[in-house]
């Protein structure tokens, strides 16, 4: 096995078909009628668990796709390398794979800070990539031409639907807390817009290392502060230990609403009857009621192969490949400028929605608001999507 064969991430059977003449501009380097796939994962590191959803959409829809006929009549495969949840690796990683491995095209990696560091090498190389992996606006917002978006709500506005049920159910003074790297940032700044645009007092405003695990001063301020609720702009290990520890100290505000951490099935897992009546945020989730093409279908496949139901970092992964093989097959070619080109112009039909990217690259859509209750992820804003009524203000520690 050759160099180039070990790193292969993922190979299944392929069906021939006949194609009319193309130009396959890069793939015909290679050997075998090939077309290669390219990119880093948080396979490691912090990001692990995040990145290996996507990692298994990707794997799931290599599989589809050649069980097809392939790409533009070429057999896909990919190469993924772990990137450790790390930016100067991925960087590294990601030359590796333009000038070493030579890839066709280009896969997302996961977290917003590597994907906008990923996009300035995409921009030295002029090569076009869709971020499923970055919520951030600001990778959409620093005139690049090579990075697009899947439908998906940006990192500013995930705390908007919490906000408006705050507003609604009269709550006048919050306390907005977040990990302080750039998607958590990103996503403060935006709790902060919407918190001003509602007219809702932000009475205090801190950011915690991202490896901060002890939370008990932080939150004996926000108890200080006279704050109702609290906005957590975080990932999974930190929002987890505030709603723990705010138990433990019995703070007992209106309302707790977090960013990443309540998505992933876990946190409810993890945390039990304290991550009841917790908020959260998703773009998508696995629920008939959103409607979107092909949806049910990833849905069952994604469950039947790995024996739960795919979060939105899946199906964000998962349009990813959609977008991808629609503007290849809109260019009639895996050519960097032809394939960017489509990119910009296609409108795409996906499991997260409809992708028309604006003249950023982005696509981006209104999320989804949901409350854990009874163990489950429950949509309650918008309220046209809602599944339930929301349960607030959150009872007291000591009447659960």
């Amino acid at each position: 096995m050759n160099a180039r064969s070990s790193l292969i991430a993922f190979t299944v059977a392929w069906l021939t078909v006949t194609v009319l003449p193309v130009d396959t501009a890069l793939a015909d380097h290679r050997p075998g009628n090939v077309v290669v796939l390219g990119g880093t994962l948080a396979l490691s590191g912090r990001y692990a668990e995040l990145g290996e959803r996507h990692d298994r959409s990707h794997k799931l829809y290599v599989d589809e796709l050649n069980a097809r006929g392939g790409l533009l009549g070429h057999r896909v495969e990919r190469i993924v390398l772990d990137d450790g949840s790390d930016r100067p690796t991925a960087i590294r990683l990601y030359e590796k794979l333009i000038t070493e491995n030579q890839v066709d095209l280009i896969l997302s990696p996961y977290s917003s800070a590597i994907t906008d560091a990923v996009a300035n090498v995409m921009e030295a190389y002029k090569r076009p990539f869709v971020g499923s992996g970055g919520a951030s606006k600001a990778i959409w917002s620093r005139g690049r031409r090579y990075v697009f978006g899947p439908p998906r709500t940006v990192a500013q506005d995930y705390q908007q639907g919490a906000l408006q049920i705050a507003r609604e159910i009269g709550i006048k003074r919050v306390a907005v807390i977040g990990e302080g790297s750039l998607f958590p940032r990103q996503s403060t700044e935006g709790t902060l817009e919407w918190a001003k645009k509602l007219e809702i007092d932000v009475v205090l405003l801190q950011s915690y290392h991202k490896d901060e695990k002890d939370f008990t001063a932080l939150l004996e301020k926000i108890r200080a502060s006279g704050a109702e609720a609290i906005f957590s702009n975080s990932y999974f290990a930190d929002a987890v230990a505030q709603v723990r520890q705010m138990r433990e100290i019995n703070l007992n505000p209106k309302m707790f609403a977090a960013t990443i951490g309540p998505a992933l099935p876990r946190f409810a897992v993890e945390l039990g009857d304290s991550a009841e009546f917790v908020l959260g945020f998703s773009p998508w989730e696995p629920n008939p009621v959103l409607g979107h093409r092909r949806m049910n279908e990833f849905i069952a496949n994604y469950e039947a192969r790995y024996g739960v139901k795919p979060n939105y970092h899946a199906a964000l992964a998962y349009s990813e490949m959609q977008i991808i093989e629609a503007a290849v097959k809109d260019a009639g070619s895996f050519d960097p400028q032809k394939v960017r080109d489509s990119l910009a112009s296609i409108t795409v039909k996906t499991v997260m929605g409809e992708y028309k990217a604006d003249a950023q690259g982005l696509s981006a859509r209104e999320g989804l608001t949901f409350q854990i209750q009874n163990g489950n992820r429950t949509i309650v804003w918008p309220k046209k999507k809602a599944e339930a009524n929301y349960i607030l203000p959150m009872p007291k520690w000591a009447d659960r």
